[in-house]
């Protein structure tokens, strides 16, 4: 029974014979590049470059946008200065006025992101039942309305507020979505990297935007800030016309793709229940929901997001407040640490595949210790963060750039298990994930704003205290909890019927015994 077992977990079991069918043949090897899945890695990577410029050009732009004391202390000693014009703002000759947003309403727009990331409960399901690229192509094209709508409607508060809840709405529809594709075009043992590969895109996004921005804040054109917004939005509509053309919701809906990859694809997917007519398909929520495999990949996503969070959105005010670097320096240091991440998500992907296949660790030995590394060393290097003073500002970047590197052992980590826990589902189940990190998404720029009122080092030490406790958290809950296995309710129906004949079979021999024995 053990062995029948063990296979039935490779190959799926038929419903015609009563013990196990012939398995299916072995996917035939096909090489990762050049493919169309690695094509379609290199685009989902874009999609993620695009929408994470639309997200963080804000927390640079917030810098040089703001009519703060200090701009107007600054700027009065600028050649180009004139003094506040009609609407109360404070501008500069050839530059765009400046808003009057308090510490407050700055909070509430960085938390109304996160107030459209909740709806990924919802775009989550969607993601399982409907096709993932109409579904991604309009999360992009939601995401560059909105951003456009932040330089043309810089008078309003409101409308800053719906803009960045329109940009979390997009993002809440594009997760799940690209999970829920990932299962349909990559195997098991390529989904670590192809993970990495995609959302790496959201590193290169910062990366991308953060030193170009604050040029564009010292730079005339399009008035200054503005012209950080319009970018971002042209890699977003610049992404639409790629896609629109290369992209396919699953790679038997992709014409040009070969007939050896397609049934690469298609067999080693095949326990998996992935290429079930998915309207047909129940999402299982009462397993979900009691699933303890479930809710500690949940806790650990949140965890790692949480510091992500607060590095996304006020890195740059940290670095400007405590270590006082000017707009230009600020950010291209404010990119350091994204590129740190960004290298250890490759990396450390790599090193979970060359551990899977050179050692005897099992998937989720693997998943957790990468995990455990990472969130230990995270916590660690923020805390260490909080020891230096404006003198060791280049020590505390590098101190910055290293949790961040630890931060990207959570990709064959914690975010890899959340998709490998239930493919079929990986869609509602990233809903889940994101849902609660999208709750703490929106207490984290409020709390942080409430805490920073005076710009001290005292008030952001305290700030990354809080980070540091999230960080550290999955030290204990995942690597106790955590798997990477695919649950035996997230296989295919045949399996399941499998799963419960052995289980009575034993149940029934176990009576035969008893009823035997003097």
């Amino acid at each position: 029974a053990e062995q029948l077992l063990r296979m039935s977990s490779v190959h799926p079991i038929s419903d015609s014979l009563p013990g196990l069918s012939p398995p299916l043949p072995r996917s035939p090897p096909h090489r990762w590049f050049p493919s169309y899945r690695s094509l379609t890695a290199i685009l989902l990577c874009i999609c993620f470059a695009a929408i994470h410029m639309m997200n963080c050009n804000l927390s640079m732009s917030v810098v040089c946008m703001i009519n703060t004391n200090e701009t107007e202390q600054e700027r009065n000693y600028d050649d180009g200065f004139s003094p506040a014009n009609e609407t109360g703002f404070i501008r500069l000759e050839g530059h765009a006025d400046l808003v009057d947003w308090t510490p407050e309403e700055e909070g509430i727009i960085f938390s109304a992101f996160n107030l459209g990331l909740l709806f990924m409960l919802i775009t989550g399901v969607l993601a399982d039942k409907l096709n993932a690229k109409w579904m991604i192509l309009g999360s992009v094209a939601i995401a560059v309305v909105a951003t456009m709508m932040i330089p043309i409607m810089t008078t309003s508060f409101y409308w800053a507020v719906l803009a960045r809840f329109l940009i979390g709405l997009s993002d809440a529809i594009l997760q799940p979505a690209v999970n829920s594709l990932l299962t349909r075009w990559f195997p098991v043992s390529e989904r670590s990297y192809a993970l990495s590969i995609a959302t790496g895109g959201r590193q290169l996004g910062t990366l991308l935007i953060t030193p170009v921005a604050g040029a564009l804040c010292q730079s005339t054109l399009f008035g200054g800030w503005p012209a950080i917004f319009i970018l971002s939005a042209f890699a977003g509509v610049l992404f639409i016309v790629i896609y629109l053309f290369l992209g396919a919701d699953k790679p038997s809906k992709l014409s040009c793709i070969s007939e050896g990859e397609l049934k690469f694809i298609t067999l080693a997917n095949a326990v998996e229940d992935c290429g079930k007519k998915r309207n047909e398909r129940k999402v299982p929520w009462k397993r979900i929901l009691l699933s303890g495999s479930v809710w500690s990949a949940v806790v650990a996503v949140v965890c790692h997001e949480f510091p992500l969070m607060t590095m996304i959105m006020f890195l740059p005010s940290y670095l400007h407040d405590v270590h006082h670097y000017t707009a230009t320096t600020n950010g291209l240091l404010s990119s350091l640490p994204t590129l740190a991440l960004w290298i250890a998500k490759i990396l450390s992907s790599y090193c979970d595949s060359w551990l899977k296949k050179h050692t005897r660790w099992s998937a989720s030995a693997i998943c957790k210790f990468l995990n455990g590394i990472g969130s230990l060393g995270l916590g660690v290097f923020l805390y260490a963060t909080t020891l230096l003073d404006a003198s060791h500002a280049w020590l505390a970047v590098l101190f910055l750039c290293l949790s961040m590197f630890f931060a990207g052992l959570h990709t064959p980590g914690c975010q890899a298990a959340l998709v490998a826990i239930a493919p079929a589902y990986s869609g509602a189940v990233t809903g889940l994930a994101f849902f609660f990190v999208a709750s703490s998404g929106i207490v984290n720029p409020i709390v942080t704003k409430w805490i920073v009122q005076n710009q001290s080092a005292e008030e952001w030490n305290l700030v990354f205290y809080i980070s540091t406790v999230f960080a550290l958290l999955p030290c204990i809950t995942f690597s106790v909890w955590g798997t990477a296995d695919c649950q035996w309710w997230a296989k295919s129906e045949q399996q399941q019927q499998y799963y419960k004949d052995i289980k009575s079979s034993r149940k029934t021999s176990k009576e035969s015994l008893d009823s035997q024995s003097p």
